[in-house]
């Protein structure tokens, strides 16, 4: 028989109600690697599934010449553009409580929905941005996957994590090489984000205990290691195909993921649109959390065609969805490191 909301709450006596611990946080999204981007938002109240986003592409690297008078020089330095693409989001969450619930409980269990309803739509907004970046990286997958961030991703693991070896374990000299891959980008780890799972932090304090500190970060003091803010998730892990764990850690520079929402509405029938629904036969309430916005990492063109009217998480995570659209995987401002530990 199913199990309602008015089965948990007829006791004999009960004391104030508490609140389940939440297990999980969704912290990345207070670091300076997601930042609101105005354009992004734009994109999400617009019409269509997709948008382009216009960028110049570098030309810092070009060289000069030699002036010879009267005469043009050689080489000819254009300035040219590209296109990122993003992905519009379309997701909805319902929950639901009974008059039962409400009346033999002496609680309102329709006001606690809605009083954890901003963690739990910033944890699923995480869960959506973990695909992303697994999809880019190819971090889901095996060994060596093509993906388009793979020269930025350093795989020191084996789907037999039980019996990985040393050099199969972050280490400090593992996480000063894959550092480096991000090249001279590195020092906008400063206001980035140090993505890791608990036990691969654990791994970092044995072996490099004195290179933890803090520091202020607006409101919050954030933990850093070796200057970059600690964030930490435990969804950074998947089991072996053998036996043992992969965990993916990431290495994130400040702005690289731009993130935008259509404005909800009350009550009213649209993508983006809080609404509650009075079931009068059945005595319920039924609240629905319909949303609509857009993530983006930097570099990225999604070119996937997704099987609904917006793109899963999984799909968002699949590396065929996805190009690098700038000229180098370098200048995205993202490492992966995958370990056994």
């Amino acid at each position: 028989m199913p199990t309602t909301i008015s089965d948990l709450w007829i006791p004999d006596i009960w004391l104030q109600t508490m609140r389940e611990k939440q297990a999980t946080f969704p912290i990345l999204f207070n670091s300076g690697v997601v930042v609101d981007n105005p354009k992004a938002a734009e994109l999400a109240s617009g019409p269509g599934e997709v948008a382009m986003i216009p960028f110049f592409k570098d030309i810092t690297d070009q060289d000069d010449e030699i002036q010879v008078e009267n005469t043009e020089p050689a080489v000819d330095n254009k300035i040219t553009s590209g296109q990122m693409k993003a992905v519009a989001c379309n997701r909805v969450c319902k929950s639901s409580a009974t008059a039962f619930a409400a009346q033999l409980s002496g609680e309102d269990p329709v006001g606690e929905i809605t009083a954890q309803m901003v963690q739990r739509r910033l944890k699923q907004r995480q869960k959506t941005l973990l695909a992303m970046v697994r999809g880019a990286f190819g971090s889901a997958g095996a060994s060596g996957v093509a993906a388009p961030l793979k020269p930025v991703r350093v795989d020191a693991f084996d789907e037999s994590g039980d019996g990985a070896t040393a050099d199969q374990l972050m280490s400090v000299e593992l996480f000063i090489h894959a550092k480096s891959l991000m090249g001279e980008l590195a020092d906008d780890l400063m206001d980035g984000a140090l993505w890791l799972h608990p036990t691969i932090l654990a791994a970092l304090e044995l072996a490099d205990e004195t290179s933890f500190d803090k520091a202020s970060r607006g409101p919050w003091t954030i933990r850093t290691y070796r200057g970059i803010p600690i964030y930490t998730s435990e969804s950074l892990v998947r089991a072996g195909t053998t036996n043992g764990f992969v965990y993916d850690t990431y290495l994130l520079a400040k702005g690289i993921i731009a993130k935008g929402e259509k404005p909800q509405k009350t009550d009213v029938v649209d993508v983006a649109a809080l609404q509650m629904e009075k079931k009068f036969g059945l005595n319920n309430e039924i609240i629905y959390d319909r949303t609509r916005f857009v993530m983006h990492l930097n570099g990225m063109k999604w070119v996937g065609t997704p099987a609904a009217e917006s793109p899963s998480n999984a799909e968002l995570g699949t590396i065929a969805n996805w190009n690098l659209v700038l000229a180098t995987a370098n200048r995205v401002g993202a490492i992966c490191i995958r370990t056994n530990g």
